[in-house]
């Protein structure tokens, strides 16, 4: 007891769990549709139900992904695209052109919100914004400032509160719709550059996002710009993940292992949230601008975070991202990032440094975490059992680091040939059941959106997720204390963890000196508790999503009126997903890569899978038709 009293406050809800029951009591019933209003679903091509209703919060079992704005104060109608539709004589549309490689004009997108706002504005419980809300730096012309940039992201932000603010409130953070930002590679100044904060630039991204920040994590966003966001309370969240800290193009962070790095820091902080968010048996969407890939992250950030989502496969739905400009998924596979960790372990002569598992002592605060759960579990799986076999030999699995893609201005080039190294790297490699999990469980599904900006064209994307059994969650269930006292410990923890990272140590964190002093390595996840709503059909797990486009060419032409439309849903005829649990998308993946394999061994390619494989190209580059304009 005297132990536990001297740590709370310091090391509060990391070793110990410290929040306290109140009595909660919530009025929960169904909301009425009117005739109106399921003509309007319908329209939209959404599920017909009732929502929620919580006390005065209405859940509709919705939320709209919006990313990569790009807004270009110096766009103009009628210039020439060659320079980048800032002056001269040219052909650029009024609200932009697919493929030509132009930012987007303001006009874009003032008329996006303004939709989003008109038709899906009461019908979506929160907005996941993942960022570039300033123009690319491109153009020697125009050269971007810092004050730029801040004015940019304070006019964006201005216009997605006044859309979505209540105005029966004088609280700035009650909206209508809850917004969670985050930040984007172009948001900073110079771009791609974003070091360990506190930094002026920490400090204004806080006040230009206010309110959507909660007040309690002001130090945290401080540290790194990623805070965490209640958006039905003890049930739901998000975590806004800063993946600048992660992106290998940020010369100005090193890699995930070092303690004093900001992406090690990370996933300190990542680590007190979920295990804080375990305890209360809630669970979380992560979000953030840079998807997850070797292309994009640090080799030792990217086993860290596909660790952690294996690790809290019964808390995490899913990642959100943004960045790619292509509408697509990735298969992040924890076997893979598991051996990768091994490796890194290794000495030049193969042998692990210094680690010796039979003998070596654990820290007392470490005692729930066995060296074992660091070396490759047995990922085949006996489905009679559910239990991991030993791996047979032909089930390699690697995970290596890549040369970043480059990002140019311009014509979007070699984006199918992205497409096809995904296809033939990530899709036609997905294990088959017995080596996935009965669930799919050795991997997680990191979702990428298409932008705003018409890169291709602009495109927006509805998840819906399961509300089945959630009103008598929040009808039986009790409220935690608040989350200031938690956040107030998180604060006192992470400065403490400061305190005490004096030793900047050139090496690994699985290092003999280092590895026992990293929080950054997850404990296995406890097997008795249940797979979470990314695995098993329960409430929240992602039911389906719809996908929503601008038809950039007729509407400069005045053929259509400035509107999103329907491209695609999950559930139409081509994909025919019946449910977005992991183990759909490992389906479609094994259908996307099958027609690789069957070249690769001489066999028949099925026709049908190879007219899928089309129609996903089509959809991921927001029916451009850009992956039949040769430009690889």
């Amino acid at each position: 007891m005297i132990k536990i009293l001297i740590l709370i406050g310091i090391f509060c809800t990391y070793i110990y769990h410290c929040s306290f029951y109140r009595d909660a009591v919530n009025e929960v019933s169904l909301h009425p549709l009117t005739d109106v209003y399921t003509q309007q679903l319908q329209a939209l091509n959404l599920t017909v139900r009732s929502p929620i209703r919580v006390n005065k919060q209405l859940i509709h079992g919705r939320f709209l992904h919006i990313t990569d704005i790009h807004p270009d104060l110096y766009y103009k109608e009628g210039s020439n695209v060659d320079q980048l539709c800032h002056k001269g004589e040219g052909t650029s549309g009024k609200y932009g052109d697919a493929i030509l490689g132009c930012d987007s004009p303001i006009i874009l997108m003032a008329e996006t919100i303004k939709w989003i706002e008109r038709n899906l504005k009461d019908k979506i419980d929160f907005i996941i914004w993942t960022g570039d809300n300033v123009r690319h730096d491109n153009d020697r012309n125009f050269p971007r400032t810092e004050l730029n940039i801040f004015d940019m992201n304070q006019n964006v932000s201005d216009i997605m509160y006044e859309a979505f603010k209540n105005p029966d409130t004088s609280n700035p953070r009650n909206l209508l719709v809850d917004l969670i930002p985050s930040l984007g590679n172009n948001d900073v100044y110079p771009h791609n550059l974003f070091a360990p904060g506190p930094t002026l630039q920490t400090r204004e991204m806080y006040k230009i996002w206010s309110p959507f920040i909660p007040q309690n994590q002001l130090h945290i966003f401080n540290r790194g710009a990623y805070f965490f966001r209640e958006i039905i309370p003890n049930q739901l969240a998000i975590l806004s993940i800063n993946t600048l800290y992660l992106f290998q193009s940020n010369p100005l962070v090193d890699n995930c292992d070092r303690k004093k790095d900001p992406g090690y820091k990370l996933f300190e902080w990542l680590g007190v949230v979920l295990k804080e968010m375990r305890a209360r048996n809630m669970k979380v969407w992560l979000s953030g601008h840079v998807p997850p890939n070797e292309k994009n992250y640090d080799i030792s950030c990217l086993r860290k975070y596909i660790i952690w989502t294996y690790e809290f496969r019964d808390v995490i739905i899913g990642g959100l991202y943004g960045h790619m400009n292509i509408d697509h998924f990735i298969p992040l596979d924890a076997k893979a990032a598991y051996k990768s960790l091994k490796d890194s372990r290794k000495d030049k002569k193969g042998k692990a440094k210094g680690l010796d598992f039979e003998s070596f002592e654990l820290d007392d605060d470490y005692d729930d975490i066995d060296f074992e759960d660091i070396e490759i579990p047995d990922f085949e799986i006996d489905i009679e059992s559910n239990q991991f076999d030993d791996e047979s030999e032909d089930d390699e699995v690697t995970l290596k680091q890549q040369e970043p893609m480059k990002i140019l201005g311009g014509t979007p080039r070699n984006k199918v040939g992205y497409l096809e190294s995904l296809r033939e790297e990530y899709y036609a490699s997905i294990k088959k059941r017995s080596k996935s999990g009965v669930n799919g469980e050795r991997y997680s599904i990191a979702h990428v959106t298409a932008s705003v900006i018409p890169t291709f064209n602009p495109g927006l994307r509805v998840w819906e997720y399961n509300t089945t059994g959630l009103d008598t969650l929040l009808s039986t269930s009790s409220n935690y204390e608040s989350w200031d006292s938690f956040f107030e410990g998180v604060d006192k923890y992470m400065e403490y963890l400061d305190s005490v990272d004096d030793n900047d140590n050139p090496y690994t964190a699985f290092d003999y000196f280092t590895f026992k002093k990293d929080k950054t390595i997850p404990s296995k996840k406890p097997a008795n508790i249940p797979l979470g709503p990314a695995y098993t059909d329960q409430t929240f797990s992602p039911t389906r999503y719809t996908q929503y486009y601008a038809d950039l060419s007729a509407i400069n032409k005045g053929d259509k009126p400035f509107n999103y439309e329907y491209e695609y849903s999950t559930d139409d005829k081509h994909y025919k997903m019946q449910s977005l649990l992991v183990n759909d998308w490992l389906k479609l993946g094994r259908k996307l890569g099958k027609p690789v394999k069957d070249k690769q061994k001489g066999t028949k390619v099925d026709k049908k899978l190879e007219t899928l494989w089309g129609k996903y190209l089509k959809h991921s580059f927001i029916d451009s038709d850009y992956e039949n304009l040769g430009y690889g």
